[in-house]
């Protein structure tokens, strides 16, 4: 049965939403703007939504915030997910996809020294202290971060459309907001787009989504698809449980302080740190007015010295060409899935 909770207010699916920068975006939304939307928390772990929801009700107990098990790396969950959803709810107005991963194996030490000693600041702004898994695949066969971070999205916004449709929103163009990274620019190659093989399938991963937000605008926006909008964010430097996820408290202690001094020292702005910080561009997107926001832009998290958090604009950087590739490559993947 579809909810017929709060019909007014916009609903706001939000992958990845129990932890991290999606935890800080549903409770941005819900504390900010009391009963105006319905947050629906799309997570694999059922349990840790529910840690979620009821930390979020704690603080704003008029809200309505649902449950949906989602997880991207399956094909299966996302098909089961989207028909959840279907009978959830009468439309979507927002899908923040933000759920991640990062599969790491351990700390690369000798990176650690080289970066500390030869590039201290662009070594923070990286992932290269972290040796990350290669050959990882999902029982679908495909990359696991690559599947994780891109790909079960994409099927995700696929199975979805219908209720993104203009004719089901009367809250003007649904709109698809993607978490991206600025690391988005290193470590891809078209013989291996899964980056199976590749030591970087994280920033791989991010690097796809770069380039796919622009021609899938386009080609939502145009009919049948009902004017649907295609965004992407980028959070900064932020502090989440990919280092907790290390079992080091001493290596995220170091990194903690280290951000901090960076910041007020330098005044480098990319150090948001915390998720409520990094969550401000998401948010933006999902409020601002349509006639302000271009997806060939890439909207930034940024904070200040002292931590104040803003918005930042920058063009988006893709390639037509590989563009096309990949949204052929997605397209292939799901049609596959399609005719299991």
């Amino acid at each position: 049965m579809q909810s017929s909770e709060n019909d007014s207010a916009r609903v706001a699916v939000i992958t990845g939403a129990n932890s991290g920068v999606g935890f800080a975006i549903a409770h941005n939304l819900i504390t900010n703007y009391p009963s105006c939307f319905v947050v629906v928390l799309a997570c694999r772990s059922i349990k840790r939504a529910e840690a979620a929801r009821a930390a979020l009700l704690a603080q704003a107990p008029a809200n309505t915030i649902h449950i949906v098990e989602l997880d991207t790396s399956s094909a299966f969950s996302v098909l089961q997910a989207a028909s959840t959803l279907s009978k959830l709810v009468r439309r979507i107005d927002l899908l923040f996809c933000n759920a991640g991963a990062m599969a790491i194996e351990s700390l690369d030490i000798p990176a650690i020294i080289s970066g500390l000693l030869t590039h201290p600041i662009a070594f923070f702004e990286s992932s290269e202290a972290l040796r990350q898994r290669r050959g990882a695949i999902t029982d679908d066969g495909l990359g696991l971060t690559f599947q994780t971070n891109v790909f079960g999205h994409y099927m995700l916004i696929d199975k979805l459309v219908p209720l993104m449709q203009s004719n089901n929103n009367n809250h003007g163009a649904s709109r698809i907001i993607w978490t991206g990274s600025s690391a988005s620019r290193l470590d891809f190659a078209r013989s291996d787009y899964q980056h199976i093989h590749g030591n970087k399938p994280y920033e791989s991963s991010k690097f796809i989504v770069d380039q796919i937000v622009v021609p899938l605008d386009q080609k939502l926006r145009q009919d049948p698809y009902g004017g649907i909008r295609c965004y992407v964010a980028e959070p900064g430097n932020v502090c989440t449980s990919f280092l907790a996820g290390l079992g080091s408290p001493l290596f995220q202690a170091i990194v903690v302080v280290a951000f901090y001094l960076i910041r007020f020292l330098l005044g480098q702005r990319r150090f948001t740190i915390t998720s409520e910080a990094a969550c401000v561009a998401c948010c933006y997107i999902a409020l601002a007015p349509e006639e302000e926001l271009d997806p060939r832009i890439k909207y930034h998290s940024y904070a200040t010295r002292l931590g104040k958090p803003y918005v930042g604009k920058q063009p988006l950087s893709y390639s037509e060409s590989t563009s096309s590739f990949l949204i052929n490559r997605l397209n292939h993947l799901v049609d596959r899935f399609d005719e299991k």
